[in-house]
């Protein structure tokens, strides 16, 4: 029973250290920073969404390039399968009832319609923190939603869509620096294996 209940803490700790490299942190910002984009252009959005190809790829490589190599690739348990099947599940349900919403233009029509989209956006990352073990996604979560909140003001006390850009901008640009704060701890603390050397002269 111990030694499953070692077992069990190890593979936590384990996992979380899949972020203590802050690459995701890195990514997800820079996310918002491809949103505060194609919201300040607006009438080019369209051509700028393939934009949002960056981060994808940024966590990508980082992850394979940089923390792969340090601390290696490992298999979960089921059980830790199962919580990322359920985290999926909660994300389809709220981006699918919040695309719900919008195309059948209900959304517009509600009274409470900011209030919804904030919950969703704070629903959401607070999934991502309850089923992955990432602490520090409650914090980004309370981030996005008061980035959220300020992008509304702006929008409805100036009518231009663009004003409202800057409150992602500043959450985008915190989550960097957090991010990098994490890769620098990373690269340090795991520093690359030193490859061993065969003398194969027989001296």
């Amino acid at each position: 029973m111990t030694q499953e209940t070692n077992l069990l803490e190890l593979e936590k700790k384990t996992w979380t250290s899949a972020f203590e490299d802050g690459v995701t942190d890195i990514g997800l910002g820079l996310v918002l920073l491809v949103t505060t984009i194609c919201q300040m252009f607006d009438e080019s959005r369209l051509y700028l969404y393939p934009l949002f190809i960056v981060p994808a790829l940024f966590i990508i490589v980082a992850k394979r390039y940089i923390t792969a190599p340090r601390i290696g690739l490992v298999k979960f348990s089921r059980e830790r399968t199962r919580k990322r099947y359920r985290l999926i599940i909660v994300m389809t349900i709220s981006i699918v009832f919040l695309l719900i919403l919008t195309a059948i233009g209900s959304l517009q029509q509600l009274p409470m319609a900011s209030v919804i989209v904030g919950a969703i956006v704070f629903i959401i990352p607070c999934s991502i923190a309850y089923f992955l073990n990432w602490d520090r996604m409650y914090f980004y979560a309370a981030l996005f939603t008061l980035s959220f909140a300020l992008n509304e003001l702006t929008i409805t006390d100036t009518g231009v869509i663009a004003s409202g850009a800057y409150a992602w901008l500043i959450s985008g640009i915190i989550m960097i620096v957090i991010g990098v704060v994490y890769l620098v701890r990373f690269l340090c603390k795991y520093p690359l294996p030193e490859k061993e050397v065969y003398d194969v002269s027989g001296n």
